[in-house]
């Protein structure tokens, strides 16, 4: 049901109804810009890059092919701007990610809240060892919660590649957290 109003309201920007580009788009800003965030490391690059995409998304919006996954067709132009900015900045190399929203959310216990800070300190450091592929695969595999085919689709890869950049991204990860004495801890929920 959600994909046939989201064909409509393509439909409806296509006629010129402005108006229907914010209602298009207003589920998924937040997701983009955190994809851009992670990405670059740096929120007002996030917020450029973010921009540009969406310049690019209205530019192109009568090439997106009515019945298919909009949101995979919206990320997969969000991370093409984010490297060709990247790209730009020759910054492949210092890529911070920020992993909001990898931990739980826990309550006020201030012993908790400086634990779970420590651990997304060292969850981000060990994501500088990957490649921007990796990233990619990483951020929307186990960050958005794509699927191997959503994932594919965006990144214009087999899923086979993107299975084998997320076994390689989740190896040198855990490669990282056994070197400094994290691996099999888990993080209690609740």
């Amino acid at each position: 049901m959600w994909m046939k109003s989201e064909d409509e309201l393509v439909e409806k920007v296509l006629k010129r109804d402005h108006a229907s580009f914010e209602l298009l788009l207003q589920p998924h800003r937040q997701g983009l810009l955190n994809m851009a965030y992670r990405m670059t490391g740096n929120l007002e690059e996030a917020k450029e890059v973010c921009q540009e995409a969406l310049i690019k998304i209205y530019r192109y919006l009568n090439k997106f092919k009515k019945g298919k996954n909009f949101k995979s067709w919206i990320y997969k132009i969000t991370l093409n701007s984010t490297y060709d900015f990247l790209r730009r900045k020759k910054k492949y190399d210092d890529i911070v990610e920020s992993q909001k929203g990898v931990l739980p959310v826990v309550g006020p216990d201030p012993e908790r809240q400086l634990m779970n800070r420590e651990i997304k300190e060292k969850i981000e450091a060990s994501l500088q060892n990957l490649s921007p592929k990796e990233k990619a695969v990483f951020l929307l595999r186990d960050g958005e919660g794509f699927s191997v085919e959503e994932t594919s689709e965006v990144l214009g890869s087999s899923s086979i590649s993107v299975r084998t950049h997320l076994s390689r991204a989740r190896q040198k990860i855990r490669a990282q957290f056994e070197k400094i004495g994290l691996a099999g801890k888990r993080e209690v929920k609740g």
